[in-house]
């Protein structure tokens, strides 16, 4: 049986929706950022951080050593800025949450950071059909260059125009599943891996409807400072290394904090921004 994208997803009701996701919009009113938003799903700022805030960041980061693989990996837990407060003055910086706000239509609650320097290998994806279905696109992601992005790093790729494609639902997703498949967790994070199962079939669907649609794929290369602001319906991936250059990022991913019911406890940072507090969480400072 061939399951294809439309298998996959559905259209959510219009009035769920963001302001900017909705039809009807005036665009002479967008701003230069909103008109990015709308057209291609994602906005790119040169030189957005200035290099003191990023060194500060970088310095943590580069002396985090837990194992053999502390440069690629970076920190396991993707709450890990509960207790490192250079990474939250990264991730809540007033300009970007500005920013943020702008585009999703209000203030944004964060709650991931990935802090690997190296490709996550992400295949095609949408980052909405991992959240509960409530969510509704009221969610964003962020992409920091911490140094010049490689050709070769297996830098960030997406597709421009493809967040408005209708929006993989993880409940049509797992039904391809097995039971077993559907309930299996990371041993040791306790991650469920559905998502990993459910590549087989997600991949070649979203690949199909990629080239159907005739749209072009493109890569985000970058130089420190540089951030690219991605929608949660876009398809992108981190794609493969051509060699050992490390890419140094980090990707923090936020949600409208009036969208966000299932997270335990939220607290003003010292900028007055907000991030989710998790009740298994360390803190590390």
């Amino acid at each position: 049986m061939k399951i294809t994208f439309e298998d996959l997803s559905e259209t959510p009701l219009e009035s769920s929706l963001p302001p900017l996701d909705r039809s009807g919009l005036d665009e002479a009113r967008l701003t230069e950022d909103q008109a990015a938003w709308v057209r291609d799903g994602a906005v790119i700022k040169r030189k957005f951080f200035p290099d003191a805030l990023l060194d500060a960041y970088i310095d943590r980061r580069a002396a985090f050593r837990p194992g053999t693989n502390w440069f690629k990996s970076g920190w396991p837990d993707g709450n890990c800025y509960e207790g490192i407060p250079e990474l939250r003055n990264v991730a809540l910086h007033p300009p970007l949450m500005e920013l943020l706000k702008e585009l999703i239509g209000e203030q944004m609650l964060f709650h991931l950071a990935l802090t690997g320097w190296i490709s996550t290998e992400r295949e095609w994806h949408q980052d909405d059909y991992l959240n509960p279905p409530f969510v509704n696109t009221w969610y964003a992601a962020v992409w920091i260059a911490l140094d010049t992005i490689h050709a070769d790093s297996g830098p960030f790729e997406y597709v421009p125009g493809s967040q408005k494609w209708p929006l993989l639902r993880g409940e049509k997703v797992r039904q391809f599943l097995s039971e077993e498949e559907r309930q299996r967790v990371d041993p040791v994070t306790g991650i469920n891996q559905w998502p990993s199962y459910s590549e087989r079939y997600v991949t070649p669907a979203i690949e199909e409807k990629i080239r159907l649609s005739g749209l072009p794929i493109r890569s985000f290369l970058a130089e420190k400072g540089d951030i690219l602001i991605w929608h949660s319906r876009l398809m992108h991936r981190g794609s493969r290394p051509k060699s050992d250059i490390p890419r140094k990022s980090l990707i923090t991913h936020y949600s409208g904090v009036n969208h966000r019911q299932d997270m335990f406890v939220t607290e003003s940072d010292c900028n007055g921004q907000r991030f989710a507090v998790f009740r298994n969480s360390i803190m590390l400072d």
